[in-house]
């Protein structure tokens, strides 16, 4: 016998004896390495949820959340159950609220979801290993594994309510069986209101499994008992919640989600398209099979002739309005874009009609149900949830790993190894280990750039505020910083703002009331981008409306912003927002001097409209020499000199530029777009960029969307190495224009 040989027995053998063991030990080597990993998007509601029931354990909304801008109680911010925060809880009451034993803990849950996984897979199919390492490597399974939300737990509960339940219908053990399965369901419910879809599916389990114990009636009155189990948990849940909170916590997340559904400009063609790309995606080792699942001619040419229509409905067609206007809408004009919707739109179809011919080929019960459990769940997680991500579709992923394999087992034959199927396992592993790489990276960079903002932006006397949320937010507010409340405010002078612009919430501040520290841009250095924009497309794995797509090639740089308060600011409810003038202005002074200063720059503007260059730099000159702090007149020579071929010249513009933007505190974007511009003159192209960067930001932040559409330009040029010099004019008469 070759060694070869020898290895295959003793895997196979080791695997059929202890596959809990393999499936842990293959879990901890994919999750262990990122037991590190940093509080990031929901995360953090959950362990501020877990917190409050460390020291309320009978209220455990009770507190309070400022994640979308205001300060309200957490019930009406989690819209989940109050589970996985008890799981949290109840670890850190051991481990302390550190993130390794948090990770750790649900790492233990992705195992217990893996082994129902296999368990359930044992009873439907010949080959359950295989079946369970598809769902383990695919990115839906995995990436959620690493977060401490409720996904994997819900999994766990829904995979074990279906193996009691369909244990019992095979008379595999006690009719009792059909009480913990529903028992199960209501936890599962309890975990995540979406699994209010479960019982449903074990009523149609039932019903597919009818001929094998619906004429017993012992056996249907132990079945309706497990769904009144299910529906007595659901029923108390919402009578004290009701109690707590004066509202039912199922209905009102019910509610919310009517409420708050995102519409794209596609509408619902659009909703669906964007459904089957993540489906798609979020599955993606089912696409690797293809070769295995299809006799060739069959998957050659229908991948050909779906592709085909793909493509030629995107080049042909209408826009299909799968990206939100306040994105990047002409990023659908790039091929690269394109093509990544394409695949993930052909593996989503793909996914559907493998369950439907499934079905239809084999018409047995078993191969019914993993249909109508799959068609069901893209149905609720691709069109009818709120909102698409990659965590709704993992309920739907032991049905599509099963399902694929009953289908390999019956081309194949029954004596097929499961190792012959370790090339197409391969690249599926690769790119979701990138994917949780690349969502590790990300995680732990908020981290790191938290105590970074905190170092620059805390000073003895004064607050540091934060304006957005997410996982930056949870650790600022660690360090002290404090989240201010959209409906009602009040900032004072020197007090300073970390704008977290990756949160999507921010909060617009008063023109001239704050002026730039600085800017931080990080680019976690991973080649796949799981979230917000990357240079070949828009992804949105925790949240479609940042991205069409699950996941895209290419990394994302991600901004924060620190800027200190100039003036008090102050907000109230029903008021607009007001800018205190405690801070003394040089252009409204009322000297002799600055009058004449003005009175030059005046002349000077003039001559530089009808093209009088040279004369229009004498008056600047003569304007900065009776009043050398004169902003307009440094800004409008230092725009002129920027064009001039001279190298002093331009050397000169970036100096009287970088004077202009300090002396008016970095809080006028058209200033910081003077910089810019003198910079990338001076051939200076990447701190020209950060600086452009910079502008639009400051633009956006102080609701001067016109001047962040200009600012946003002039960076495109700077990326592409071209000097585009705007000639500044007076900001009371129009933004600054090109020569």
């Amino acid at each position: 016998m070759t060694a070869h040989s020898q290895i295959k027995r003793i895997s196979e053998f080791f695997f059929c004896k202890h596959p809990f063991v393999a499936i842990g030990l293959i879990l901890c080597a994919f999750l262990v390495p990122f037991a590190n990993q940093a509080i990031q998007t929901d995360d953090a509601l959950f362990v501020w949820t877990g917190q409050w029931i460390l020291k309320h354990p009978l209220d455990f909304f009770g507190g309070t959340a400022n994640w979308y801008g205001s300060n309200v109680p957490m019930w009406q911010v989690n819209l989940n159950p109050p589970l996985m925060p008890y799981v949290l809880a109840v670890t850190a009451s051991i481990f302390g609220w550190n993130e390794i034993p948090l990770h750790l803990a649900c790492m233990f849950i992705a195992i217990a979801a893996a082994a129902g996984i296999y368990v359930l897979a044992k009873m439907w199919c010949s080959r359950p290993f295989l079946a369970t390492i598809i769902a383990i490597v695919t990115p839906a399974f995995l990436v959620s594994a690493t977060t401490l939300m409720c996904d994997l737990l819900v999994l766990s509960f829904w995979v074990w309510a279906i193996v009691c339940w369909e244990q019992a219908c095979r008379n595999e053990s006690g009719n009792w069986k059909f009480v913990v399965g529903g028992v199960l369901a209501g936890l599962a419910i309890l975990t995540k209101y979406s699994a209010i879809q479960l019982p449903p599916l074990l009523v149609l389990l039932s019903l597919v499994r009818a001929k094998a114990w619906m004429r017993s009636p012992r056996k249907c009155g132990w079945a309706i008992v497990g769904l009144l189990a299910a529906g007595v948990m659901v029923v108390c849940y919402e009578i004290l919640t009701g109690r707590l909170y004066g509202k039912g916590l199922l209905v009102y997340a019910a509610q919310e989600v009517q409420s708050y559904r995102f519409g794209y400009p596609g509408g619902w063609t659009a909703k669906g398209i964007i459904g089957l790309t993540f489906a798609g995606g979020c599955m993606l080792p089912i696409l690797s099979f293809v070769p295995w699942l299809w006799p060739r001619r069959t998957w050659l040419v229908g991948a050909v002739i779906i592709s085909i229509g793909i493509l030629g409905a995107f080049q042909l067609g209408p826009n299909p309005g799968i990206i939100h206007a306040w994105l990047n809408p002409g990023i659908w004009n790039d091929w690269a874009f394109r093509l990544q919707v394409a695949l993930f739109l052909l593996a989503g179809v793909h996914l559907l009609l493998l369950a439907i011919t499934e079905s239809w080929q084999q018409r047995d019960a078993v191969s019914v149900f993993l249909a109508v459990w799959i068609v069901c769940f893209l149905i609720f997680a691709g069109v009818l949830n709120w909102t698409v991500n990659a965590r709704s579709f993992l309920p739907a992923v032991p049905a599509i790993a099963i399902l694929a394999v009953r289908r390999l087992e019956r081309r194949a034959g029954p004596g097929f190894a499961p190792c012959w199927f370790l090339a197409p396992i391969l690249p599926a592993v690769a790119i979701t280990l990138s994917l949780v790489i690349a969502n590790y990276k990300s995680a732990n960079m908020a981290r790191i750039v938290a105590k970074e903002i905190a170092s620059q932006g805390q000073s003895p006397g004064h607050q540091l505020w934060i304006n957005g949320h997410g996982g930056c937010q949870y650790y600022l507010q660690q360090l002290g910083a404090q989240s201010f409340d959209n409906k009602e405010f009040v900032l004072q002078s020197g007090d300073t703002v970390a704008v977290l612009w990756n949160s999507g919430t921010i909060t617009t501040l008063p023109g001239g009331s704050v002026g730039l520290i600085s800017t931080i841009v990080r680019d976690p250095g991973a080649w796949l981008n799981l979230s917000g924009a990357s240079r070949y497309g828009l992804a949105g794995f925790f949240d479609a409306d940042w991205g069409p797509i699950p996941f895209t090639i290419g990394n994302s740089k991600y901004r924060w912003l620190i800027v200190r308060l100039l003036t008090t600011v102050r907000h109230f409810a029903g008021s607009s927002t007001d800018a205190a003038s405690d801070l003394p202005s040089l252009m409204k002074q009322k000297t002799a001097s600055v009058t004449n200063a003005l009175q030059q720059v005046s002349l000077g503007e003039q001559l530089q409209n009808h093209g009088e260059i040279e004369s229009a730099v004498e008056c600047y000159r003569k304007a900065l020499k009776v009043d050398p702090e004169n902003v307009e007149a440094l800004a409008h020579l230092a725009s002129v000199l920027s064009i001039a071929p001279k190298p002093a010249s331009r050397d000169e513009a970036v100096q009287l530029s970088t004077k202009a933007a300090t002396l008016t505190q970095w809080s006028r974007p058209v200033i910081v777009d003077v910089v810019s511009s003198a910079l990338a003159a001076h051939n200076q192209f990447s701190d020209a960029v950060t600086m452009a960067e910079a502008a639009t930001e400051l633009a956006d932040l102080t609701g001067r969307p016109d001047i962040a559409a200009l600012s946003a330009k002039l960076k495109a040029a700077y990326v592409s190495g071209r000097a585009v010099v705007p000639l500044y004019r007076s900001e009371t008469n129009s933004l600054p224009i090109y020569p």
